[in-house]
């Protein structure tokens, strides 16, 4: 039985990994090289504590005031687009409590299901890459924000997690070389991390061993079809004219932002918009962040490793572009200095944080990619309702690797027609 992988991220190589294992041919197809896409640039995050959706009750007000402030981290680029019209209201429908409460244990089982199926990668041997269970602390430096995190630290707790609330001194004694300026922080222990580089670099290494199929640069072009059945998908390579075809039985469509545009080709509409992230990576003299972390006011998040320190935010919805703006990286790189002043004193952050140095050497410094956002906050993992073969995982937002195995799972699960890990219902594509 052969199986056709459209996207080589996280999500479609954890898929094809499964589907190899389970006894597929797999070929996976990518627009691209795989050396650049979300799985590389994000923060390497495994999120137990990310159980709540995007949509959520004030996030379209808080939004709305963000957008008229030029490095705040979040913004909709204004365009006449009906994809995105379809989008914002299906998201504004979703911004609710009963929704975030029903959403939470689905999203919480696939967080969960992925991070052991991750550290089961490591402890298989199979692969080898760096990987740490420190938990993750949300700093807050406001009554307002510590507010609003106690109540999801009494949620998460209600939902089995291991969630500490710190005070400022235990902040300081917790991260000595910091002296976070903040209020307080909730530490969620059951959160871990690794080096998303080094984990992209051995999967492709390890599924090639195994005998996939990954074929680069090739642009899906449409699908030939018997009835309700997908036999073939086509594409093109970058260097080449004709149009060649991959025959298959089952097809996994994981391409991430570009997933909708490819639904299409095949019948199906599934609401999802990119949603453009930045992140920079420096190498400390010394490592001062000892636990990664998110401010929580600014939207920032932190990973330390080993050798590097990561720092990303903002969420910019709109239209694939390659065009950077240069206020909110700005933004991002100012919050750090509020939240911890003593990388004001270090020298890589000194010189990315230079405002001519990073104006002049933008695109070098700044990394950015497309997280795919569904309409409501949801992955969407199941079978198309126009295709008897054709199964949809997008729309995992910021949460690729905290998703990345446990969906490839799913996938692999559904292909065989077996019953899944978890309980897959609340992602079917078809909810809309």
């Amino acid at each position: 039985m052969k199986a056709t992988v459209i996207g080589g991220g996280i999500i479609g190589l954890s898929s094809a990994l499964y589907l190899q294992q389970d006894g597929w041919e797999v070929t996976v197809l990518d627009k691209g090289t795989l050396a650049d896409n979300c799985s590389f640039g994000n923060m390497g995050y495994l999120s137990p504590s990310h159980f709540a959706t995007l949509a959520q009750p004030g996030v379209i007000n808080q939004g709305i005031l963000w957008m008229f402030q030029k490095k705040s981290p979040f913004y909709v680029r204004p365009e006449l687009s009906p994809q995105l019209i379809d989008w914002g209201l299906k998201f504004y429908r979703a911004c609710n409590a009963n929704h975030v409460q029903r959403s939470a244990k689905p999203m919480l089982d696939l967080l969960l299901l992925s991070k052991e199926l991750t550290r089961s990668w490591i402890q298989t041997g199979i692969l080898s890459f760096e990987y740490a269970e420190k938990g993750c602390i949300n700093y807050f430096q406001t009554k307002k924000y510590e507010k609003s995190e106690l109540e999801n630290v009494y949620v998460g707790r209600d939902l089995g997690l291991q969630i500490d609330v710190l005070s400022k001194e235990e902040i300081h004694e917790l991260e000595p070389d910091l002296k976070a300026e903040v209020r307080g922080a909730a530490w969620y222990k059951d959160d871990a991390h690794l080096q998303p580089n080094e984990l992209m670099n051995q999967l492709i290494a390890l599924l090639k061993k195994r005998g996939v199929n990954i074929i680069t640069e090739a642009e899906v072009t449409g699908f030939q079809r018997a009835d309700s059945t997908i036999t073939a998908v086509q594409y093109k390579l970058t260097s080449q004219p004709e149009i060649l075809k991959s025959e298959t039985d089952m097809v996994v469509l994981a391409a991430g932002s570009w997933s909708s545009d490819l639904a299409r080709l095949a019948g199906e509409k599934i609401p999802l918009m990119p949603g453009k992230g930045y992140s920079m990576t420096i190498q400390p003299a010394k490592q001062l962040l000892h636990h990664p972390c998110i401010l929580v006011e600014a939207k920032v998040a932190m990973t330390p490793w080993q050798q590097q320190l990561r720092i990303g935010s903002t969420m910019e919805i709109g239209s694939i572009n390659d065009k950077i703006l240069f206020p909110r990286v700005q933004g991002i790189l100012e919050a750090v200095g509020r939240y911890f002043p003593a990388y004001k004193q270090e020298r890589a952050f000194q010189e990315l944080s230079d405002e001519k140095n990073l104006k002049t050497k933008l695109r070098e410094k700044v990394w950015y990619g497309f997280r795919p956002l569904s309409a409501d906050g949801l992955p969407y993992i199941g079978f198309g309702k126009k295709s008897s073969n054709l199964i949809l995982a997008t729309g995992h937002a910021m949460l690729g690797i905290s998703m990345g195995a446990g969906t490839g799972k799913l996938v692999a699960e559904l292909a065989a027609g077996e019953k899944t890990s978890i309980p897959a219902k609340a992602f079917d594509p078809g909810r809309y």
